[in-house]
């Protein structure tokens, strides 16, 4: 097990692997790096990099932090852990306690609790596109390149983008689903993956 300040965590809200690097948003203020191979520690990043992090992901090449009290993005290189980019302001449609971030490697989506979803273009940063419909306290996103799923907490549902164009594709609210406060959400592609803040998780095919 790997714990305490020494190892650089200070409050971790989440969690990302790429495969070669685990990287861990701390609430707290810094984002740790570890080894995903022997999981010791590699660095330690603090600064204008974490705005207090909240929701992290990797595609390997960047890596994107979702800062929810600095209505901010951060993009760090994943293979130095150097800062890239702090993206925020009116050029991103205004981040607004950024919940949630996924990256395809091709577009980066960040759930936002003002009910919308900002999409960015992974290889620049730059904003492509705001998403206003469909959208009930977003705090959960995935991407597995053709389908992005949005969990809705206050909406009992789940809503579907298509990955290309971010156009929805629907939203899914049937009693049969189960979803209770849906607080996470997953997808390799060909099923998802919900948890449920009712203890419960629900699955279903992509």
């Amino acid at each position: 097990m790997i714990s305490g300040p020494a190892d650089g965590f200070d409050r971790p809200d989440a969690i990302s692997s790429d495969g070669s690097h685990v990287w861990v948003a701390n609430g707290g203020g810094p984002v740790t790096e570890l080894d995903a191979a022997t999981g010791a520690l590699v660095r330690v990043i603090q600064g204008r990099a974490s705005e207090d992090p909240y929701a992290i992901s990797s595609d390997g090449t960047h890596v994107w932090v979702a800062n929810h009290e600095g209505d901010s993005v951060t993009e760090l290189d994943a293979a130095t852990g150097t800062l890239v980019q702090v993206l925020s302001g009116p050029s991103y449609g205004y981040f607004h306690q950024p919940a949630a971030v996924a990256s395809d490697g091709t577009h980066v989506w960040v759930a936002n609790h003002d009910r919308y979803v900002t999409e960015l273009n992974a290889a620049t940063g730059a904003l492509v596109q705001v998403i206003r419909a469909s959208f009930d306290d977003p705090v959960a996103v995935s991407s597995d390149g053709t389908h992005v799923w949005v969990a809705n907490a206050d909406g009992d549902s789940v809503t579907e983008l298509d990955a290309a164009t971010g156009a929805r594709v629907q939203v899914i609210k049937s009693p049969g689903y189960g979803f209770a406060e849906p607080t996470a959400i997953s997808s390799d592609g060909t099923d998802v993956w919900v948890a449920n803040l009712n203890q419960s998780v629900t699955g279903f095919p992509a």
